[in-house]
């Protein structure tokens, strides 16, 4: 076997392997004795089928096909292995020459980059205590009301409690604001969710109705872009409507599911505040140790990795405009911005999380974390049946090594978080 690597550009590499005839045909002898394991044939017991039948049984390129996967991925550990080359990812599997004789292939890989992780000596991150109390628990169910509630057309004004849906359009010194164009926004008015004093100026308008106004955001906004600024808005009313919401007994918790009265309902609502606020405090931990390790770190970030997750940022973000029936090119032209303006303002955060990426495959490397065999098949088998279960996919269209590898993934992340929690968390 032999192989050649050639520097493609920063951290990424093309290894290109050879496969000789007599290592090819120790693969095609292992893909006949894999398979030998797993065909049934009547008359025979299973791994105890002669080769000529079971050659015969599923055909010679069956056979061929497995001892060409067996042949990719034992060639490439071993290569790599050799080389000690500490790869991110592999791609663009290229395969050059398929014969009895030689199997020739090249991919693409992406290395590890110089990483150096600082000291943390004395770092503590404190972790908060969780409660939920009981105006959550009530503003939670009243959400659930609305949810549940009867949305009349009304020909009226607009008034305190009363459901809209608006066009707004939101600007600062006469330029667009990122993310102040929405379509058929519904708005419960009296529900307080934009800046203050923006639904108070909706009271009183009619549907087909356009008005005009300014508001100053609060300095603590939580959109740092427009805090402490002065906003234009252009808003229309397409749709009033009166909200009848059901009323709050028992009779209305069990139509909700398996709730025997209100106070089971309440219950089962405090649980979920729980866990949520348990969740976002878990976030918030690792998020601050993730930095702290970052600010203390060296990393050369591959600039490969950036553009993909720029690529992906991007995407997410055309994805949840379509969901809001916009387009991403008019949603730019608004902001008087292109496509570079938007990956130059989002490329400190592609970095920040390239940077997560690469310390946390580190830290696994370094601390030698990973799941055992036995947790990788049950999280294996919990997904397959999840898909299953949830209709899916087909149990035969199910591509088990895909699954495995979503599951490493996610086992091995969970893992290192532990370990970091455990040791940087009081």
């Amino acid at each position: 076997m032999e192989h050649s690597i050639k520097k493609l550009e920063q951290n990424k590499y093309e290894l290109t392997v050879e496969v000789g005839h007599d290592d090819l045909k120790r693969y095609i002898q292992t893909a006949e004795d894999r398979l030998a394991q797993q065909v049934k044939i009547d008359g025979f017991r299973q791994g105890k089928v002669p080769k000529d039948r079971i050659k015969k049984e599923i055909g010679e390129e069956v056979i061929l096909e497995e001892g060409l996967n067996i042949a990719l991925q034992d060639s490439l550990a071993k290569t790599l292995e050799k080389e000690k080359i500490e790869v991110i990812k592999v791609s663009d599997l290229k395969i050059k020459e398929n014969s009895l004789s030689k199997l020739l292939y090249s991919v693409e890989l992406l290395v590890f980059p110089p990483i150096k992780i600082g000291d943390l000596a004395g770092f503590k991150v404190q972790k908060k205590q969780i409660s939920v109390d009981r105006k959550e628990i009530n503003d939670a169910i009243e959400f659930i009301r609305i949810s549940h509630s009867k949305f009349i057309p009304k020909n009226k004004q607009v008034e305190k409690g009363d459901r809209v849906e608006i066009d707004f359009e939101v600007t600062s010194n006469g330029l667009p604001i990122e993310g102040g164009v929405s379509k058929n926004h519904p708005v419960v008015v009296g529900d307080n969710k934009f800046i203050p004093g923006f639904e108070d100026q909706i009271l009183g308008m009619k549907a087909e109705e356009e008005k005009n106004f300014s508001l100053t955001a609060p300095k603590d906004y939580f959109h740092k872009a427009v805090a402490g600024k002065e906003l234009d808005f252009k808003v229309k009313v397409i749709k009033v409507e009166e909200v009848q919401k059901p009323d709050l007994n028992d009779e209305f918790a069990k139509t909700l599911g398996r709730f025997k009265n209100l106070h089971s309902l309440e219950c089962n609502v405090s649980e979920g505040i729980l866990d949520e606020k348990k969740n976002k405090e878990q976030q918030r931990l690792r998020l601050e140790i993730l930095s702290a390790i970052l600010a203390k770190s060296k990393i050369e970030l591959p600039e490969h990795m950036i553009d993909e997750r720029l690529n992906e940022m991007v995407l997410k973000f055309d994805n949840d405009l379509h969901l809001k029936g916009m387009e991403l090119s008019m949603y730019l032209t608004h902001l008087n911005k292109n496509e570079d303006d938007l990956r130059k303002d989002w490329r400190p955060e592609a970095e920040k999380q390239v940077a997560y990426t690469l310390i946390l495959k580190k830290v696994a490397k370094d601390n030698n974390i990973k799941p055992t065999p036995e947790e990788l098949e049950e999280t294996t088998n919990n997904l397959v049946q999840a898909l299953v279960a949830r209709g899916q996919t087909n149990p035969e269209d199910i591509n088990l090594e895909n699954i495995r590898e979503m599951a490493s993934a996610e086992l091995t992340n969970e893992k290192i978080f532990d370990f970091l929690e455990k040791k940087y968390s009081v």
